[in-house]
This record gives structure tokens, C-alpha cells and sequence, in this order.
């Protein structure tokens, strides 16, 4: 190996920025804090997973932080904690962290937050129906949009429930099988 094969840590940082990026910007977009969006983009493209120690000493952030934000990112099941023994004699455990990439469990975390979201508003659009019973001229303004409203969110609905109906490998022949 070369000087030249040799990357130092900055340069290591330089060239994942724009996946940290990317997962600092998706964090904000789901009301997530810098934190989450920062851990979640140093995992990525690592080989092994991480300690509390490592990510607190890469992300600058305290235990504290790093602990609570992958607790945070494994509940949601972006993250799997690994326990594992360490040192001699093997007396303590340590925890160490890796992203989720077993697409399968990712795609259920995706449906909910999906599904959540549409059921949300539907209900929402329930509960305007009802507020606008009495508001004859108002609810006759607003019938149009909310009948195209609530027949994309049905919609979405039903494709939500196909998508959880069938695991990835059989959607994704379906999708191969309809391209020919």
C-alpha cells in the first residue's frame, strides 16, 4: 500500500459528506434531530459496526447523545444494536451499532410510517366532513377537492395493504414480469 492509499480521517469524512448530508436532510424532513441524521450517515458505508465510544468520537456528540439517538434509530428500526463481549477474560459486554440493511425490515418501517400518515389523513378529512354538516355553502366549495383528496389517499391506502400483502422479492419479480 502507498502514501498515496492512505486516507486520513478528514478526507475519510470529505468523501461520505454528501451521504451524511443526505441523512442529516432526510432527519430535519422527519422532524428528527442533526444527531439522528449525523449518526445515521456515519454508519453508512461502514464495514463493521460502531461503539458509543466511536460514533461519540466521530460525531463530536456525548454518550449521552449518541445512546439516546441510536436507541431512538433502533426503535425505529433503522439501526440493530449488536451486544458483544470485549476484552480478556470476556467480563464486559459492549454495544455496538450498525444501520439496518436487511430490506425486508425495512420495508415494514417504511409502510407504517406510510400507512400512518394516510390514515392520519383520512381522518382528518373525516372529521372536516363532519365540522362542515353544518356549513351547507362551505362543504359545497369543498366537496370537489375533497373527494380528489380522499380518493388519492384511498388509493394510496390499498396500495399500502398490496405492498404488505407480498415480501419485496415477489414484488419486485412482479414488477420484472410486467416490464417484458
Amino acid at each position: 500500500m502507498s502514501d498515496l492509499d492512505i486516507v486520513n480521517d478528514e478526507e475519510l469524512l470529505a468523501l461520505k459528506k454528501p451521504i451524511i448530508d443526505a441523512c442529516i436532510r432526510s432527519a430535519k424532513k422527519n422532524g428528527w434531530s442533526d444527531a439522528m441524521g449525523l449518526l445515521r450517515g456515519t454508519l453508512f458505508l461502514e464495514n463493521e459496526p460502531m461503539s458509543l465510544d466511536a460514533l461519540a468520537e466521530k460525531t463530536g456528540y456525548s454518550k449521552t447523545t449518541v445512546r439516546s439517538n441510536m436507541n431512538y434509530l433502533e426503535n425505529l428500526g433503522m439501526a440493530v444494536r449488536i451486544v458483544g463481549p470485549v476484552g480478556k477474560p470476556h467480563r464486559y459486554k459492549q454495544h455496538r451499532y450498525a444501520l439496518e440493511t436487511d430490506a425486508e425490515a425495512m420495508r415494514t418501517v417504511v409502510l407504517s410510517a406510510a400507512r400512518d400518515e394516510i390514515h392520519l389523513i383520512l381522518q382528518a378529512l373525516n372529521q372536516v366532513e363532519k365540522n362542515l354538516e353544518a356549513h351547507e355553502a362551505e362543504a359545497e366549495k369543498m366537496s370537489a377537492a375533497m373527494g380528489k383528496t380522499r380518493q388519492f389517499y384511498e388509493e394510496m391506502d390499498k396500495i399500502m395493504e398490496l405492498m404488505n400483502q407480498y415480501t419485496l422479492k415477489e414484488l419486485i419479480e412482479f414488477w420484472r414480469a410486467r416490464k417484458k
